[in-house]
């Protein structure tokens, strides 16, 4: 009997993983691991919430401040010392959440994390540091997309104060001292604020205990829920420059609603030549936003858009955009984190559902809230 278990267990094929592993740490940190088996390169994210740290008019800014800072690693050269090994770091201040990207080549995850430990620790800071970083930051304004611009005015139309922009204000950069940025990081980094997301060829536990073990010396902290984002209010608003942008407000990333109007906006987007859509899921009110930078075609498009006719193109370019974001590791570790850092509840697959289960009488409602007296419409003065 013992040979024929022993050629019985010879001949078993090994349990391969599932494809992701969460996992919660008892800080409040959280590590997401994608494995995505045989992929060139490998994603490794960190997430920071701001749900400590809401800004407001008089401190619009400083975060993202702090994350061109921190994001030079703990000699001032980290983008430097990856770009060597073939590796990038990009850095993103989002209203929900500051984004950390390492992306590298496969097998260099522990190069990846240790580039994301750098990030967490709070620099040696001067004014006159952060005079510099505001020379910096001014020069990035200058160039910001006219995309970018035109998003920022629908969300600062359709919120107010609740929709600054992430950007943040060049005049309270300028203004921001050394003791409110350690203040601020000290509001930032704590367990419950931070997401780890990997996505790439590796091994689940492997890579999720590296990631842990970065993660769990970090303080609890006291942790606030996110406040919730009042109503969006329905506005007509000018903008120097050429173009058009129309928004329409949506519930949280798991509402049914919010399929139905990206599923809308991006029907309609796609009749109209250099036609961009910007969403960025959040647990909270957010925009669908639909604009042109070079015409002002949006608001007829909407208004002679019929559901029975852009219904099911709608549908597949809703799904398309959800499964975009789950082919790649960046986009994978990207759009993962994003959620994971608002609510463990978040997960793409629900978008996914929604999308399939939208009847046209909803997809007519997600074209209405784009249409005049309903969504924000944001115009060029030129």
């Amino acid at each position: 009997m013992l040979p024929l278990i022993a050629c019985l267990l010879a001949t078993q094929v090994p349990v391969g993983q599932p494809p992701r592993l969460r996992t919660s740490l008892s800080n409040g940190a959280i590590v997401q691991v994608e494995r995505m088996p045989n992929a060139n390169s490998l994603s490794v994210q960190l997430f920071v919430a701001s749900r400590n740290t809401p800004e407001t008019p008089a401190t619009n800014g400083r975060r993202h401040l702090l994350e061109h800072l921190v994001a030079r690693g703990t000699h001032g050269d980290l983008d430097q010392r990856l770009e060597s090994v073939g590796a990038f770091l990009n850095a993103h201040t989002l209203r929900d959440a500051t984004q950390f990207e390492v992306t590298l080549p496969a097998g260099q995850l522990k190069l990846g994390l240790a580039a994301l430990q750098e990030t967490m620790h709070m620099p040696e800071v001067t004014q006159d540091v952060i005079k510099h970083e505001a020379i910096v930051l001014g020069q990035e304004s200058a160039l910001r997309e006219p995309e970018d611009k035109l998003s920022a005015a629908a969300w600062s139309a359709a919120y107010g104060d609740d929709g600054l922009d992430a950007f943040g204000n060049l005049d309270v950069i300028r203004s921001t001292t050394p003791a409110d940025l350690v203040e601020l990081h000290r509001r930032m980094y704590i367990g419950s604020n931070l997401v780890i997301s990997i996505a790439g060829d590796v091994d689940l536990d492997a890579a999720t205990k590296l990631a842990a073990d970065i993660l769990k010396v970090i303080p609890a902290g006291e942790t606030r829920l996110p406040s919730s984002r009042k109503s969006a209010t329905s506005a007509e608003v000018t903008l120097p420059g050429s173009g058009e942008a129309r928004g329409a407000a949506v519930p949280g990333f798991l509402s049914p609603k919010s399929a139905w109007v990206l599923a809308a906006g991006l029907s309609v987007a796609a009749t109209i030549p250099n036609c961009f859509v910007t969403y960025t899921p959040t647990s909270r009110n957010g925009l669908v936003i639909v604009g042109q930078t070079d015409g002002n075609r949006i608001g007829s498009a909407f208004d002679s858009a019929k559901a029975n006719e852009l219904v099911a193109h709608g549908r597949r370019l809703a799904r398309r955009w959800v499964e975009r974001q789950l082919q790649d590791p960046t986009a994978v570790a990207s759009l993962r984190g994003m959620l994971l850092v608002q609510s463990l509840g978040l997960k793409p697959e629900v978008m996914l559902e929604n999308i399939d289960a939208m009847q046209p009488y909803q997809f007519e409602e997600g074209l209405d809230a784009f249409r005049h007296g309903a969504g924000v419409i944001v115009g060029g003065t030129r």
